[in-house]
């Protein structure tokens, strides 16, 4: 008997948190480079499968920027990426950014055209033969699931000194 309720918990514990304990899976935006082809003239794949953007190849560089330092921008080595939020998602004002330890809130990340709020958001991150890979964290509704991209520089990219 103790068995036959011991296995009824289990099972029901599996079916609550099937329903509750993981959040609702959205399906994946698209991945692009960003408009204005930060990082310079480098190749870029994206991996629907795994979520990594990789940006370069054998001999590529990647572009050097000056900072400025009134809007808190650090000079260095840049690639720009435009992620977009699934398709079910209209209402970005509960998105959650989790980036290079800092999170961002209330959809504050998401792009604005006109004071209209776009369907993407843009990240430009150093990068470095150190820092050569780096995971985005978004969370678009509080019931969701957290959806984790990567993005990457190939092995052989170079980057430029300035």
């Amino acid at each position: 008997m103790k068995r036959k309720v011991l296995i009824i918990t289990i099972l029901l514990m599996f079916v609550i948190s099937s329903f509750y304990g993981c959040g609702k899976q959205l399906s994946y935006g698209d991945v692009v480079r960003d408009s204005a082809l930060t990082g310079g003239d480098l190749s870029f794949v994206y991996d629907k499968q795994t979520h990594t953007a990789t940006f370069g190849g054998q001999g590529e560089v990647v572009a050097y920027y000056i900072g400025d330092e009134e809007l808190g921008i650090k000079s260095g080595n840049r690639i720009g990426v435009k992620i977009y939020a699934p398709d079910e998602i209209t209402d970005y004002s509960k998105a959650k950014l989790d980036f290079e330890g800092m999170q961002y809130t209330s959809g504050s990340f998401m792009s604005k055209v006109y004071d209209q709020t776009q369907n993407y958001f843009v990240l430009k991150p150093l990068v470095s033969e150190d820092v050569s890979s780096l995971e985005i964290r978004v969370t678009w509704t509080p019931d969701s699931e957290t959806q984790t991209y990567i993005i990457k520089v190939a092995k052989g990219t170079k980057f430029a000194n300035s």
